[in-house]
């Protein structure tokens, strides 16, 4: 913020503290506070969106080329009239927009259908390549030891001054999780004992796999959690009047006066009373 001037910058630290407690209030419960900030922030992440779609794919790709094809056409090059085939994008997006007509949003499905088996069609040997092929060759791994430059892959270490790098038994817990995720999965033969077991095995794979995931998850969430926290105690400082406290401050009053005041029961979740069970 060393370009910003002080008004400018005592702003944007107010605006940061307001927002970020005022978000942090639907630890109470959901609130008109709450609101205002997800609106707020909604609002500016659609304009902002909005605006680098604008810049850059519809005037780099249509406004832009448009323009230049005129300029060549005024200088008497007939390559300008290349740009006529931006027309044809043009008018797609035209149709799309007729979602916004109920009688004639029948008509946005002829783009949408254009778009869709086009991208099906360009993506389909890249999706293939990246979620097929590479998945499996990345099973054919070597389980036993082998030489990897001077230093000989250990059956359960990695290799000498390469702790970074995967040993055998990291080839054969990746080979196995593999074979016996895809066997609980294959449900065109009889389960058999045998399948059913190895099928148990699979399981406790993929368990293990969305607990790792979850697991990071919750990480990155407690990384932002840490980061706002860290933001607002940068943030109270006196120069700027306290802006963390005096907006907890102002929250708080805020969130006492709606519950004393517009406040209704009916304002809970709506979650149906449990039937009275009968005697």
């Amino acid at each position: 913020m060393e370009n910003l001037s002080p008004f400018t910058e005592g702003l944007g630290i107010w605006l940061t503290c307001l927002l970020t407690l005022a978000v942090f209030s639907f630890l109470y419960r959901d609130n008109p506070i709450y609101k205002l900030a997800e609106h707020v922030y909604v609002g500016v992440a659609a304009g902002y969106y909005f605006y680098q779609a604008f810049r850059g794919t519809v005037y780099p790709n249509l406004i832009q080329h448009v323009a230049d094809g005129i300029q060549l056409l005024n200088k008497g090059d007939a390559a300008g009239w290349t740009a006529q085939w931006r027309w044809g994008a043009l008018v797609l997006g035209l149709l799309v927009l007729s979602r916004l007509f109920p009688k004639i949003s029948w008509i946005s499905r002829w783009p949408m259908a254009l778009v869709v088996g086009a991208f099906a069609g360009l993506n389909l040997i890249g999706f293939a390549q990246a979620n097929l092929i590479d998945q499996i060759n990345g099973t054919f791994l070597p389980l036993g030891g082998y030489m990897t430059g001077k230093a000989e892959m250990m059956p359960f270490l990695p290799p000498a001054g390469k702790p970074g790098e995967a040993s055998v038994l990291n080839h054969i817990i990746l080979v196995v999780g593999v074979l016996t995720v895809l066997t609980y999965f294959f449900f065109s033969a009889k389960r058999s004992p045998v399948l059913a077991r190895i099928g148990q095995v699979g399981i406790a794979f993929v368990m293990l796999t969305f607990g790792a995931t979850y697991g990071s998850i919750v990480l990155a969430r407690i990384s932002l959690l840490i980061g706002r926290v860290q933001t607002l105690e940068e943030s109270n400082r006196a120069e700027f009047g306290y802006p963390p406290i005096v907006s907890a401050v102002l929250i708080v009053v805020l969130l006492a006066v709606w519950r004393m005041v517009y406040f209704r029961p009916s304002d809970d979740a709506n979650i149906e009373p449990e039937p009275a069970r009968k005697t």
